[in-house]
């Protein structure tokens, strides 16, 4: 069973270097008790999230929502194109490089600011970049689809650098005359934060660190979607035609997935090199303030090799795996220092990750 779940994982077999990594939020942090002044909670519900808040472990989180009607737009500044151009800038600016350095560039997300044409391209008109570009519409595995686009990319040792982007602005998919009551839009609510992550890669035989095995599988064939969003975009949300604009949760499915999932990367990490065990720092999905705890006591670890910052930003889907290395990083490792990351997503219950190593 586990080298047939293995075969269908698939794995880049190329190395490729980090030349720098960033991200953006938007606003200041806004602690849970401000954000359910603003979304107008009162009674039931309001208790409901704050013990939602409290058992996920998430204090606070970066909202890019005005919070001027029921359904909202994002103030400016704060929009999905204008956070991933930022996280970028940032990312460049590590790298010592300017935007015309870039030989592609690949975005993925779940919240785009409209339909067609692609966020991507909203982005590249932001950074002023003129070169080709690709989008995946997926959440928090699409740095690992992104990843293994990349690593094809960068297999010729002359290629030029190729930036990936992950970005959500989430906060504007909820209706706030019909959250009153409805549990699965008081978690979306106090779980998910706004954000965008990026990393610029280069060839192995550029300078920096290293991403040295990634993979990418899924195990949702003929499994119902354990979160999906019908319909809508970030920068439109009120358009009449779009229909309920609303993140829907089986809660129990995506409960009884999670640590299927991160079993499976951590399986493929072992098949690559790296087990679990032998990492200094392991980076999740970023689902709850509280996963560090929870896959410590699964895999058997120490909670301090987990690195989690959703309890200060939330769980920012598209951009987390990205925000969080971003922050990692920031805390100048030492030579030598090798991170795992394992990513999950529960609308169609794939997986990804890769191997981290500082030089």
């Amino acid at each position: 069973m586990k080298a047939d779940f293995l075969s269908r994982t698939w794995t880049s077999p190329n190395e490729v270097a980090v030349l720098g990594t960033g991200s953006a939020l938007p606003g200041a942090s806004v602690n849970t008790e401000e954000l359910l002044c603003y979304a107008g909670l009162t009674g039931r519900s309001r208790t409901l999230a704050i013990n939602v808040a409290e058992r996920l472990g998430i204090k606070a989180r970066h909202v890019g929502r005005s919070w001027n009607a029921r359904t909202d737009r994002l103030y400016p500044g704060a929009t999905n194109p204008e956070l991933a151009a930022g996280a970028v800038r940032a990312a460049l600016e590590e790298a010592g490089l300017r935007v015309q350095d870039l030989g592609y560039l690949i975005g993925h997300t779940a919240t785009p600011a409209q339909p067609l044409p692609a966020n991507i391209v909203l982005v590249a008109d932001r950074l002023g970049y003129e070169g080709p570009h690709v989008e995946l519409r997926q959440a928090c595995t699409g740095f690992a689809n992104a990843l293994m686009i990349a690593s094809g990319l960068l297999a010729h040792p002359n290629a030029r650098p190729v930036a990936i982007v992950g970005s959500e602005t989430g906060s504007v998919f909820l209706d706030l005359d019909t959250i009153e009551g409805q549990s699965g839009q008081i978690v979306n609510l106090v779980q998910m934060g706004d954000g965008a992550g990026a990393i610029i890669l280069g060839p192995a035989s550029s300078q920096g660190d290293r991403i040295r095995a990634s993979w990418y599988g899924a195990l949702g064939l003929d499994r119902g979607p354990g979160l999906q969003m019908r319909c809508g975009g970030s920068d439109r949300p009120g358009a009449a035609t779009l229909g309920p604009l609303t993140f829907e949760h089986d809660f129990a499915a995506v409960l009884r997935g999670g640590p299927e999932l991160f079993g499976a990367g951590a399986a493929a990490s072992a098949a690559h090199g790296c087990a679990v065990s032998d990492a200094h720092w392991i980076i999740p999905h970023q689902a709850s303030g509280k996963v560090g705890e929870q896959l410590a006591a699964h895999f058997g670890l120490p909670r301090e090799r987990f690195f989690v910052n959703a309890d200060r930003v939330g769980n920012t889907g598209s951009a987390a795996i990205w925000i969080a290395l971003a922050a990692l990083r920031m805390r100048r490792l030492a030579a030598g220092t090798r991170t795992v990351v394992l990513g999950a997503e529960a609308t169609k219950y794939m997986f990804g990750g890769f191997v981290h190593e500082t030089r």
